[in-house]
């Protein structure tokens, strides 16, 4: 491993900067796993099919209305 020698005009960065980057760092790995979860969900054949279905019947005009409704019926349900 070579050692690597700081620039001699290179700014360090304050602690309330590395600590802005690694939370801004984390919340977007969170988004990035968010997606990935319900990517993989929202593909399934079955949950498709149930979209589909909410909405050729009439109850939803659109898919992020038909997931809305489902993810606020399962609640108040379990609630």
């Amino acid at each position: 491993m070579t050692k690597q020698v700081p620039e001699p005009n290179a700014e360090l960065l304050s602690p309330e900067d590395v600590h802005e980057d690694v939370m801004a760092l984390t919340a977007a790995l969170e988004r990035r796993s968010a997606e990935r979860q319900a990517y993989r969900i929202l593909s399934r054949p079955d949950i498709r099919e149930m979209i589909k279905q909410a909405i050729s019947t009439g109850v939803c005009a659109t898919e992020e209305e038909a997931i809305a409704r489902a993810l606020k019926t399962l609640i108040t349900a379990i609630g």
